[in-house]
C-alpha cells in the first residue's frame, strides 16, 4: 500500500469511528505521513482542555513545560489502537504515539483524493462544563 494511500484509509476509518483529526500544528488528534515508513499518530491537548482543567486540579508538566494529561492521551491511544488494528491495519507503540502501517489485510480501497491528503477539519464544539458539587 503506497503512502498516499495508507494516509487516505487511515482517515477513513476514522472519520467512520467518530475520530476528527486535527489539522496539522493544531491540538487534538495528529495524523503525520512518515514516507515509506508509516503514518504516525499523536495527540496534544487543547487549550480548551487545559484551561479549565488546570484551574480544577494542576497536573505535572512535560519536558516541553505542556500538561501531560497522561491518562486522556492512553485511553485515546488504545481505542485507536483497537479501531485501527480491526480495520486490518498494523499499529505499533512509538513513544507516546502510534505507528501505523498497512498489515496482513489491505483495509480496502477508499475514493481517489481530488486535493493534498488531509484529513477532515475537525467540528468545533464546546466543552461540557463541569460544575462542582457544593
Amino acid at each position: 500500500m503506497d503512502d498516499e494511500h495508507l494516509f487516505d484509509s487511515v482517515c477513513a476509518v476514522l472519520s467512520r469511528r467518530g475520530f476528527e483529526p486535527a489539522p496539522p500544528q493544531a491540538a487534538g488528534l495528529s495524523v503525520r505521513l512518515r514516507p515509506r515508513t508509516g503514518l504516525v499518530l499523536g495527540w496534544r491537548p487543547g487549550e480548551d482542555l487545559i484551561g479549565p482543567t488546570l484551574h480544577a486540579c494542576p497536573h505535572p508538566a512535560d519536558a516541553a513545560g505542556r500538561t501531560e494529561f497522561r491518562g486522556i492521551r492512553t485511553a485515546l491511544m488504545l481505542a485507536l489502537s483497537e479501531v485501527l488494528g480491526d480495520a486490518g491495519f498494523t499499529v505499533t507503540a512509538l513513544g507516546d504515539d502510534l505507528l501505523v502501517t498497512a498489515g496482513p489485510h489491505d483495509p480496502g480501497t477508499v475514493p481517489t483524493p481530488t486535493a493534498a491528503p488531509t484529513c477532515p477539519a475537525p467540528r468545533r464544539s464546546r466543552p461540557a462544563r463541569q460544575v462542582a458539587a457544593a
